[in-house]
């Protein structure tokens, strides 16, 4: 164990630090199981009522492994030996890279499918998707050479850190991608509004840039955090980020689910009554796509 642990100005420090850190992810486990109880319906529906997709598949992914590095965080905080903390810390690190990865996946699919799947746009997005995957998973494997070298204490807690110059090029990466999906939802988003008045797509744009503002503005606090304010913060506030981005990424995907079974259960109730409907009251019809989609109908992946 490293000397410095043993003065109790140190050891002090440390108790409140590991005290701060239990009681962000207490915070984090009550957000987390509160969003899952409140959208339980919804969820099931979406999980019973739809096709496998990929974007479902990352739905899953996004969602049940947040509580999984929860379980985790919590059994490690409760271990009393440290002989499994390496690989309990490796564990949770992995999973938080693909809670990220998947996220972020999310947001990348849902802006290529409000662009019809345009193929430079695939192009664009895929060239910094990959870039940060990359990134991520050099970050990841750098964590987990360091963590087989570190020495914990009891709740697997350490004081050693991870340079701040490795830590900072994945969210670099990580800011360029979101900023590309918010411009391109922003325009697109205008682009149809003009065209069309449809007040249904205007809101489902409106639902994708403001989720992924919410994450832009997590990762822009994480970038200022790790440059300019002293302390080591960073791992308490990277865990939040990716919880919170795979919150806001299921979220999303839950509410333009409703919005898609809105728009068909008003197309299904037009045809039986026989009646003509006006975009303003359908609130929804990409012409672009009308021989593709159902008009009323959310692009899916």
């Amino acid at each position: 164990m490293n000397s410095h642990y043993g003065t109790p100005s140190a050891q002090t420090a440390l108790s409140l630090r590991y005290r701060g850190v239990n009681h962000v992810f207490i915070v984090l486990v009550t957000i987390v199981v509160y969003d899952f109880v409140t959208n339980l319906g919804d969820e099931l529906d979406y999980l019973l009522g739809s096709r496998m997709t990929l974007a479902k598949g990352l739905f899953l992914g996004c969602r049940y492994t947040t509580f999984v590095i929860c379980a985790m965080h919590a059994r490690m905080s409760l271990s009393p030996s440290v002989e499994g903390c390496p690989g309990l810390a490796e564990s949770n690190i992995l999973l938080l890279g693909i809670v990220l990865l998947c996220a972020e996946c999310i947001f990348v699919l849902r802006t290529y499918a409000l662009w019809n799947c345009d193929r430079r746009v695939r192009i664009a997005l895929l060239v910094l998707y990959l870039a940060f995957f990359c990134g991520t998973m050099i970050l990841v494997l750098a964590c987990g050479l360091q963590l087989k070298t570190t020495k914990f204490t009891s709740g697997c807690y350490s004081d050693s850190s991870i340079p701040a110059d490795l830590i900072i090029a994945p969210y670099i990466l990580l800011l360029l991608l979101e900023i590309e999906v918010v411009g391109l939802t922003f325009y697109r988003m205008i682009r149809y509004y003009r065209a069309t008045r449809c007040r249904l797509l205007t809101l489902m744009a409106q639902y994708n840039v403001g989720y992924i503002l919410a994450g832009l503005l997590f990762t822009i606090v994480n970038i200022v955090t790790i440059c300019f304010v002293p302390g080591d913060y960073g791992p308490v506030l990277e865990a939040s980020q990716i919880i919170a981005q795979g919150l806001l990424a299921t979220r999303m995907q839950l509410d333009l689910w409703r919005l898609n079974r809105h728009s068909l259960a008003v197309v299904t109730t037009s045809d039986l009554t026989g009646t003509e409907y006006d975009q303003t009251d359908l609130e929804f019809e990409l012409s672009q796509r009308a021989s593709i989609v159902p008009s009323g109908t959310v692009p899916e992946i």
